[in-house]
């Protein structure tokens, strides 16, 4: 019998609502609101579509004019609190009409533990200030999150990462919030210790499928494609997860993603790895048959360690934004100098959108000229990520969820650092003169001699401007690539 028995098959009815009904809705007992997907549907229906605050719809038309939407993110205890924060910010900072929410969930609801949520609620309404990291949108519910909805003029999306969030993706749905993630990968490399990468695949299954019916049945979704991981990856492996999430989001039904960039923050490299990326996306996805889907170019911003001091903290920001903007990101998510110790206030947000319509203005319509170094990039880019899909389609006989699995087994699936535990972590990665990130290791995976000579040339290039030959302690260095403060001299 084979190891794994995940395929990537498209859901049935029948299999979609018995997990619905034996798996998802009895996680809590906020569940029993939303039984109904036919009420569920027509309320989103109004409140997104009906309103004119579809995220989908949105992404699609600021995509096909050329225009930027500024993403902020924000998640406290209470609905009070959100409604204050977001209002804030919508009435206060230039958001509207450019503007989008990602509204994300605390530790505990990502976690599923919604006693624990429940508990950080009560001493929330006690202390008067949120003692949560996020909106605990199971414990609240789906009129809360209508409520929510009915109130902030922007379009929403739920952001609730880790093992599970098929609950919490079925409430965003229906109040009208975008959701539904298409990320496994993603998860156990970012967030996940235990749980196993076809596991973490059979529950991305349910919440693609649910997206798919919702978009069906006349409710536009957008579901998001991530490649941040933990900050310290290459750009290749962050282009090769976004092509195989694709393909498995796609069996489900859906026709429209949001390609989330996380960024490297070298312009040159980051821009080929989306340009890659998209292309490769509609290639592949092509190859097997899913026709007429749109995907769009979104950039986050850096997801290691955030320096700590206001001054660098914005300039690390802006050059983010820079990239996105001459990247053609048609929607830019925001973070704000808060990070480096807690999660955005208002304030904090609102700085950030603030920052980022200013670099919009400056930039205005410049686009990176696609020269020589970007086709290099790209061509290097694309050899690696094919050789990964190509790997993982072999080793599955062309099924790309087994092809993952069995891939995260031999050591072909890996990145440097990660909490998860099946991730083999022998690949090591550093920065070369350019502040590019290049592979100074490759372990396991199975990279062609091209690529590997590539990446150790362009690492001599940093040997030679600092006198010294490439060795770990770089490695180390690059750990604090954008956090580290320059030294006063006195």
């Amino acid at each position: 019998m084979a190891k794994y028995a995940i395929r990537n098959r498209r859901l049935t009815d029948e299999e979609f609502y018995r997990i619905r009904r034996e798996e998802v809705l009895p996680q809590w007992e906020t569940g029993r609101a939303i039984e109904n997907m036919d009420e569920n549907i027509a309320a989103a229906y109004e409140l997104s579509v009906g309103a004119g605050r579809n995220y989908a719809i949105k992404q699609r038309e600021y995509h096909e004019t050329g225009r930027h939407l500024f993403h902020p993110q924000f998640g406290q205890a209470l609905t009070e609190f959100m409604l204050k924060g977001m209002g804030f910010v919508e009435d206060e900072y230039p958001l509207i009409p450019d503007g989008m929410w990602n509204v994300f969930s605390d530790s505990y609801t990502r976690k599923n533990n919604y006693r624990r949520a429940a508990d950080g609620i009560e001493r929330s309404r006690k202390e008067g200030s949120t003692m949560l990291n996020g909106w605990p949108i199971v414990n609240h519910g789906v009129d809360e999150a209508r409520r929510l909805k009915r109130a902030i003029r922007s379009p929403m999306s739920l952001n609730s990462t880790d093992e599970d969030g098929r609950l919490a993706s079925e409430i965003a749905l229906a109040a009208g919030w975008n959701a539904c993630n298409c990320r496994s990968v993603q998860e156990v490399m970012s967030h996940c210790k235990h749980i196993s990468l076809d596991e973490e695949i059979r529950i991305n299954q349910y919440e693609s499928r649910l997206a798919a019916i919702y978009h069906e049945r006349g409710v536009p979704q957008s579901p998001h494609i991530s490649c941040n991981l933990t900050g310290y990856d290459s750009c290749g492996f962050k282009s090769f997860v976004m092509v195989a999430q694709s393909l498995l989001g796609a069996e489900q039904g859906i026709r429209q993603f949001f390609l989330e960039f996380g960024l490297n923050m070298n312009l040159i490299q980051d821009v080929a790895m989306m340009r890659v990326t998209k292309r490769l996306c509609e290639e592949y996805c092509g190859r097997f048959g899913y026709e007429g889907i749109l995907f769009t170019q979104n950039s986050h911003m850096f997801q290691g360690a955030f320096p700590p001091r206001l001054e660098e903290c914005s300039a690390m920001m802006s050059h983010a934004l820079t990239i996105g903007c001459m990247g053609g990101s048609t929607s830019m998510l925001l973070k704000c100098q808060d990070e480096a110790f807690a999660t955005p206030s208002k304030e904090g947000m609102g700085a950030s959108v603030r920052i980022a319509r200013e670099v919009e203005t400056l930039v205005g319509a410049q686009r990176l000229p696609i020269g020589r170094e970007v086709e290099e990039e790209e061509r290097i880019l694309e050899i690696e990520v094919r050789a990964m899909l190509e790997k993982c389609l072999d080793a599955g006989d062309g099924d790309i969820a087994l092809g993952l699995c069995l891939g995260v087994d031999a050591g072909w699936v890996q990145t440097m650092i990660s909490p998860w535990k099946h991730n083999r972590g022998n690949v090591l990665l550093m920065r070369d003169a350019s502040q590019a990130m290049r592979y100074y290791r490759i372990g396991d995976m199975p990279l062609p001699k091209e690529v590997e000579e590539y990446h150790l040339g362009k690492l001599e290039s940093r040997a030679a401007k600092e006198g010294r030959p490439l060795d770990f302690d770089m490695v180390v260095a690059d750990l604090q690539y954008a956090s580290r403060l320059p030294m006063v001299q006195k």
